[in-house]
């Protein structure tokens, strides 16, 4: 997310493919290619190769269409020497550095955002596959790991501390795990990122949420996000129904 006080959106891709590694500055854009309109079929089965990859990730992730009345805008995030820094360590913490097969693509949706007077909402995805079923197992045996879960907490901890927002301290990050609904995919993650920051002794609550599965070696995630409250269950549950659909409709 771009607009203060939120974390910076690589956090989240971050989180979406841990064991990939993470302080990807352009993660969400490198591997985005321009295809003409009706080409979300499914693709033919054969060889797991990159060019496969890449059309499940497209048919997958989520359009402009898929949430009306949100503005698309790209992706863009960077991060500074300390924001790299910050995501060895929590890496390191984690003691699973290394441990993940590279990923043949990583490619995300655009950022749908809606705002009106006080609401606040952003959603968006992600797609990644591993070269192996067994690498995005690993992946999600990682997110839901207690541990993982404490690295991460305390490298937002850290990470908003460093944070310049005029008025405003950090109230400290909390996080709560749980297990969506996937039926047919091999498995399914959820976490809620609470991010609270103080001004003038009022508590600002930024609710960051992450609901993916794995499904073969496709791991799928739906990242939304939204500023005092959360983004809404009924429309966060119809996109991550969407989400689900897609990739068993486009199984690798």
């Amino acid at each position: 997310m771009r607009r203060a006080p939120i974390v910076p959106f690589a956090l989240a891709l971050c989180v979406a493919g841990l064991l990939a590694g993470c302080g990807k500055s352009d993660l969400t854009t490198s591997n985005r290619e321009t295809h003409p309109a009706g080409s979300r079929s499914a693709a033919v089965k054969g060889p797991l190769t990159r060019a496969r990859a890449l059309a499940f990730a497209r048919a997958v992730n989520l359009t402009q269409t898929d949430v009306p009345g949100f503005t698309a805008t790209e992706q863009h995030a960077s991060s500074s020497a300390r924001e790299r820094q910050l995501e060895r360590k929590m890496v390191d913490c984690t003691g699973i550095s290394g441990g993940g097969a590279k990923s043949l693509v990583e490619q995300g949706s655009k950022d749908f955002r809606f705002k009106r007077q006080i609401v606040d909402l952003s959603v968006s995805s992600e797609v990644s596959v591993a070269s192996s079923a067994a690498g995005a197992e690993r992946t999600l045996k990682a997110l839901h790991s207690s541990r993982v879960r404490s690295c991460f907490s305390g490298y937002l901890t850290r990470l908003l501390q460093g944070q310049r927002v005029s008025g405003a301290t950090s109230g400290g990050v909390t996080i709560q795990s749980g297990t969506p609904p996937a039926p047919g995919a091999s498995g399914s993650f959820g976490w809620r990122v609470t991010a609270t920051f103080i001004v003038h002794r009022i508590k600002l609550p930024i609710y960051l949420d992450f609901l993916g599965f794995v499904d073969g070696p496709s791991e799928v995630t739906l990242l939304s996000s939204g500023l005092l409250r959360p983004f809404p269950a009924e429309a966060q549950q119809h996109l991550f129904k969407l989400l689900l659909s897609r990739a068993k409709a486009n199984a690798l």
